[in-house]
């Protein structure tokens, strides 16, 4: 799995597209904390995919406890917006002039619902747009 792909699952891109969520107000204190890609049994998973959003804008993704990229967040009514520095990876099929390089991302994505220790995002654009489950671990 490459970076791009990574990124794609678990930090909620969506580009473009039509909306397909009905309107949820995020509250940035609420967001804050550990989330994994899955059911709470998955927090202590070391193949799970995780976000942490911390209370200053701050962010760290990876899976299990392993972080794979580093960045900045925001919040605008029912919008996850993500500004990323990306590790290189061994595995990371891109552009050889690329590879072993960090890389810069801007992710954003829409929340479906939002419930306490629960949100349902989508992912992907028009044509490709798929529907994940992410919950708070602590």
């Amino acid at each position: 799995m490459n970076v791009r792909q990574l990124i794609f699952l678990a930090i909620f891109p969506l580009v473009g597209g039509s909306s397909l969520a009905a309107d949820v107000t995020l509250v940035p204190a609420d967001m804050t904390g550990k989330w994994v890609n899955g059911v709470k049994q998955d927090c202590g998973s070391s193949a799970a995919k995780y976000v942490t959003f911390r209370d200053n804008g701050t962010l760290e993704t990876g899976r299990g406890t392993a972080p794979r990229s580093v960045g900045f967040w925001s919040t605008k009514d029912n919008d996850i917006t993500l500004h990323l520095l990306v590790a290189p990876s061994t595995s990371d099929a891109s552009n050889v002039f690329y590879r072993g390089r960090y890389t810069y991302s801007y992710e954003t994505a829409e929340v479906l619902e939002a419930s306490e220790g629960v949100i349902e995002i989508i992912t992907g654009t028009t044509g490709n747009i798929e529907r994940s489950t992410f919950t708070r671990c602590d």
